[in-house]
């Protein structure tokens, strides 16, 4: 029988998303700011999707980030943070999320260069 037809597979489809419906929060949040930011500014409507889909998909893994980086450098991150870094992350969009990181990345290597060098 195929995975699909197989009521215990989409039990645990179903629970999975329970699981994670903070998460889900989270993307729907971003994906709704990225939608009301990228209308304002008449972006054409395949842009608009594409820019809601991707902020989405960075937000559901706002929360676990958050925590990793708490962890790392062993910072006490409110829960309500992952929330707050959601919105944010709709708000200002894909475009400038990549181009700060490109920035980050160029700065970084071009540290290293000068070093050996």
């Amino acid at each position: 029988m195929p995975p699909e037809k197989d009521p215990g597979f989409w039990a645990t489809v179903l629970l999975w998303l329970y699981a994670h419906k903070t998460e889900w929060g989270y993307a729907g949040v971003a994906g709704m700011f990225s939608l009301l930011r990228s209308a304002y500014a008449k972006s054409p409507w395949s842009k608009r999707v594409l820019d809601a889909v991707s902020c989405s998909a960075l937000a559901f893994f706002a929360g676990p980030t958050l925590q990793v980086m708490g962890a790392l450098f062993n910072w006490n991150i409110p829960d309500a943070a992952a929330q707050v870094f959601a919105v944010y992350i709709g708000y200002v969009g894909n475009d400038y999320i990549s181009e700060r990181l490109r920035r980050l990345i160029e700065r970084k290597a071009g540290e290293t260069n000068d070093g050996q060098q």
